[in-house]
């Protein structure tokens, strides 16, 4: 199946945008940009829009909580779904994410099947 959206990735860390684009690739998402922090995220976001963001929590200039604050004081950008992936598992860290807006959080490493799932469900509105 090929799903016909455009997907903006944010981590720092190459390997881990390299295989993320990989899976959605496989998954059947073929229009994905790569970002290496919020910075550079919110210049592409400038260039065209999206319809999912997926985020890394930790990265330098400007990590993933404060890129997802600045996107939901923008109009244009706030309604964009926005996914949290990271290695934080500590309660006090996923009610901090929670606290800022977050809604959507995957714990790392992300299985292909759950990041499927979520992203069926964040922007389509259901699994299957």
């Amino acid at each position: 199946m090929n799903y016909d959206i455009n997907i903006l990735i944010v981590e720092d860390l190459l390997t881990t945008r390299l295989f993320l684009r990989r899976t959605l690739k496989k998954l059947g998402y073929t229009n994905v940009v790569l970002s290496e922090d919020g910075e550079v995220a919110i210049k592409e976001l400038e260039l065209k829009p999206f319809d999912l963001i997926i985020s890394d929590w930790h990265m330098p200039n400007m990590d993933g909580l404060a890129f997802y604050k600045a996107l939901s004081k923008n109009r244009k950008w706030s309604e964009i779904p926005f996914l949290l992936i990271t290695a934080e598992k500590e309660r006090n860290k996923v009610v901090e994410a929670v606290e800022a807006g977050i809604k959507e959080y995957l714990v790392k490493p992300v299985k292909p099947e759950n990041l499927s799932n979520k992203i069926k469900e964040v922007v389509f509105g259901g699994v299957g």
